[in-house]
């Protein structure tokens, strides 16, 4: 590149992005200064940690008395700054948890002996429900040698009515949606929307149940009417919900019906109407938690029926697959080491996060056959593995591998294999440095599947679906800031830098453009929703392409709502 081209490159004239992104790191720096100095401009408040007491000692053998559940409200009167009328009357319009919502998640009841390991995995279920913003479990000790449980809870808003908007790689989403995910405190889920995609719009009905009954069967039914087809789904499960757990059953049934687009350098060049029948019927038998490992075997049934047609309005002259089925029995095994740590201001703003750095591992493996209503014999299988660990003070490291395949006479069928390591370092205090590699092969994939990147898969700077291949890999490295004060007592701040590189090739051509690597880089804000079941992490990002043609714009705007940082 001349140098007179790469100073065009970087006018900021020419393009205001470059302008936003000074302004948005002028605004990170304010949000993340003394907060004496931005309280006066933005209503911010500092949340008061109260001091931890000292854990009760608790003697072997006790065995557990009552158990109390505590349920709060959104917003604490006792907090400076949040008895105020507004705050007031969302509290008065809000359905709290009702308390046997929570104690039919819990892994105890009154006469169970007393186990820590109990109450610890008890805190991690109920943190997994997003209608719940702190869920704390202490024990206390009587005097006749009992011990008594009190589970504190406090809520977030679940009713709501939104709308949704994000851009990446150059294309917009939209959404809109009524959902309430806490209905009338029961913990059901509720959704109706509306979303907009670059592929598809969507209309959606959808109820999710966690506890049916106040049991441990879980129940989803969703139905979609898409501008390109539809989709319903059924699924009820009674899964293997703790560790210890010792057996576990489940049903999953849906019907889709899609258009199925292929894409070459971000662009839709060929398309096909894809029509999947699937049903899948399992059973498992654990022996429980035994030296820190839970380990378990299932057995099921799948058949999976998926037909092509060309589609005469989109795609007159595209080429379309051989309809495909499979129907096979199936043996599978999981085993998950006990180690879980929580963390904070790690993918989240001012909450507590659950990682199990210990060994997991996930085998399947079935046999499809005519005899079954297959349409050919394959043997399908899958695989994988995670694990993390500490390599020294403020650091973590997390890696995980898999894969899957079918296998016919001729050799391996849509065969991709995929790793993944990412990096956490703690920096300029509670800040963090994240780095991480990822990358993915593939072999004779299915027509209908693709490896993507581009804006929308981790590579911020380009349009998105960018490239594809059957190679891949993506390097990002990313310094995090975390505020501990909040907007308005409503929203979480925090800010990123962040330098992308990928590329996505395929493995016999020698086309230079097409094994490119590109790479970018960008600044962004986010905003934690504390207050709110929906949209956990809101991104605002500007990103810099700094490789491709002129075809690619020179500033890439990103706004989507994530589940994490």
């Amino acid at each position: 590149m001349s140098p007179d081209r790469g100073a065009a490159r970087f006018t900021p004239s020419r393009y205001p992005g470059y302008l936003l992104a000074i302004l948005v790191l002028a605004g990170c720096a304010l949000l993340l200064a003394e907060p004496a100095r931005a309280r006066g401009l933005f209503l911010f408040s500092t949340p008061e940690a109260a001091p931890p007491e000292p854990a009760a000692v608790i003697p072997p053998g006790a065995v557990i008395g009552e158990i109390r559940v505590v349920t709060h409200n959104i917003f604490n009167p006792d907090k400076p700054g949040e008895n105020r009328w507004v705050f007031r009357a969302a509290n008065h319009l809000h359905r709290t948890t009702r308390p046997g919502v929570i104690e039919s998640q819990l892994l105890f009841r009154p006469g169970d002996p007393y186990s820590p390991d109990k109450i610890e995995e008890s805190e991690r279920i109920l943190r997994r429900n997003a209608y719940l913003y702190s869920a704390e479990i202490h024990p206390v000790l009587r005097e006749d040698g009992k011990v008594d449980i009190e589970v504190v809870t406090r809520d977030v808003w679940t009713l709501e009515g939104s709308a949704g908007f994000s851009r990446a790689g150059g294309e917009n989403t939209t959404s809109f949606n009524v959902t309430d995910s806490n209905f009338l405190g029961t913990g059901k889920d509720l959704t109706v929307s509306r979303i907009g995609t670059v592929d598809r719009t969507s209309d959606l009905l959808r109820y999710q149940d966690p506890n049916v009954l106040g049991s441990r069967t879980r129940l989803l039914v969703s139905v979609a009417d898409n501008s390109d087809g539809g989709r319903e789904r059924l699924e009820i499960e009674r899964p293997f919900y703790s560790l210890d757990a010792r057996w576990a059953t489940g049903l999953r049934v849906f019907h889709d019906d899609r258009i199925d687009r292929i894409f070459k350098a971000g662009k839709a060049t060929d398309g096909f109407r894809h029509e999947q029948d699937f049903v899948e019927a399992y059973g498992g038998l654990s022996p429980g938690l035994r030296n820190g490992v839970a380990n378990r075997f299932r057995v099921g049934f799948t058949f999976s029926r998926e037909v092509f047609r060309r589609e005469l309005v989109l795609f007159p002259k595209a080429f379309v697959p051989e309809n495909r089925t499979l129907s096979y029995p199936w043996i599978g095994f999981d085993s998950v080491q006990d180690r879980f740590v929580v963390e904070r201001d790690l993918n989240q703003i001012q909450r507590p996060e659950d990682l199990n750095l210990g060994r997991q591992i996930h085998a399947r493996l079935g046999f499809s056959s005519p005899a079954l209503g297959a349409d050919r014999e394959h043997w399908i299988g899958e695989a994988g593995f995670s694990q993390g660990w500490r390599p020294g003070p403020g650091q973590l490291l997390l890696a995980s591998a898999g894969g899957s395949t079918r296998w016919a006479e001729e050799g391996a069928e849509n065969l991709l294999v995929s790793a993944s390591v990412r990096y956490y370092l703690r920096t300029f205090g509670k800040h963090l440095l994240v780095a991480s590699l990822s990358g993915d092969a593939a072999q004779d994939l299915d027509d209908e599947d693709q490896l993507l990147l581009g804006g929308d898969s981790g590579l911020r700077g380009y349009p998105l679906r960018f490239q594809t291949g059957d190679r891949r890999a993506l390097f990002t490295v990313e310094q995090r800031f975390f505020s501990d004060r909040e907007i308005f007592h409503l929203a979480t701040v925090g800010a990123a830098v962040f330098f992308d590189a990928g590329q996505a090739w395929f493995l016999e051509s020698e086309s230079q453009q097409e094994r490119q690597l590109l790479k970018d880089i960008g600044v962004g804000l986010r905003l934690g929703s504390i207050r709110s079941s929906r949209g956990a992490v809101v991104h605002l990002d500007v990103a810099f392409p700094l490789d491709g043609d002129d075809s690619i714009d020179r500033v890439q705007w990103l706004v989507s709502t994530r589940e994490s940082f």
